[in-house]
């Protein structure tokens, strides 16, 4: 089963945050471990507040991503932009539409 991950966040530098999400996506590593992708996206009634959402094959896949030197340290660079901690939700796919 697809599962997807959401990140809420706050932070005022959004060009930080879209500089930090486009750098995953140009890197050689961001579709490994069935990193099906993401996006950036942002609260339009709540100046600051973002959602980062990962799309992977599986929960299992997620997990090895999780655990992946690449994904840690691109993690602590996000952890670097923010105010406070992440909000994570974790979501199993039962219908795309």
């Amino acid at each position: 089963m697809r599962f997807t991950q959401h990140i809420v966040i706050h932070a005022d530098d959004a060009e930080a945050l879209i500089d930090l999400v486009r750098a995953w996506q140009e890197s050689e590593t961001a579709g490994q471990s069935g990193n099906l992708g993401g996006r950036l996206l942002a609260f339009r009634d709540q100046p600051g507040r973002y959602v980062l959402q990962a799309d992977f094959s599986s929960f299992e896949d997620a997990e090895v991503n999780n655990d992946r030197p690449e994904t840690q340290a691109w993690a602590a660079r996000l952890l670097e932009l923010i105010e406070g901690e992440p909000k994570y939700e974790n979501l199993d796919v039962l219908v795309d539409f």
